[in-house]
């Protein structure tokens, strides 16, 4: 019991500390974002925080996202093992969600390589992400903070900005315990 109320414990200042930095780069590029965290269902919404560009979306907290066509569902399988994840592509694959194992594979050693990752209305038309992971001391992943944008504004997500996110989603981590 002691265990469990202290792995509850971390988590929450887990998610404390990342919604934190989170909300600090919404504000430096005035736009809006969310965080999430692996889920009973998959990864699952528990912030929105609503920034300076209106999005009009059926997203909100309690969204549960793709693992397969999400930015934030494509960092869990960089992530997290399969074992975790595979009930939830096979569910996505029965409702008719997929796509082909050699391009899933390409987005999943790319997100591992370059450090974040990007979709471009795949999960909810005129509207892309760019995501991020927060890690734990132990080198999981515990959140991802994903930055939202218009689709149209192609230029939104500019080399500056990904690396702006990258660098405050490891200060974030940081403040968890990563020493990466």
């Amino acid at each position: 019991m002691v265990r469990l109320g202290l792995a509850a414990i971390a988590r929450l200042d887990s998610v404390r500390i990342a919604t934190e930095h989170l909300e600090s780069v919404l504000v430096e590029m005035k736009t809006t974002g969310l965080l999430s965290v692996w889920g009973d269902y998959g990864p699952t919404v528990i912030r929105w925080i609503d920034g300076g560009m209106p999005l009009f979306t059926s997203l909100h907290t309690g969204s549960v996202l793709p693992l397969q066509t999400s930015s934030t569902g494509i960092l869990f399988l960089a992530h997290c093992s399969r074992e975790q994840t595979r009930e939830r592509i096979e569910k996505e694959r029965a409702e008719g969600i997929v796509v082909d194992d050699v391009e899933l594979a390409a987005l999943i050693d790319e997100a591992r390589r370059i450090g974040f990752a990007r979709s471009y209305g795949a999960v909810v038309p005129g509207l892309s992400a760019a995501s991020v992971p927060v890690l734990d001391s132990q080198d999981r992943l515990v959140a991802t903070m994903s930055v939202l944008a218009r689709s149209e504004q192609k230029a939104f997500f500019s080399k500056a900005k990904i690396e702006r996110m990258i660098e405050v989603a490891q200060s974030a981590s940081r403040a968890i315990g990563w020493r990466g």
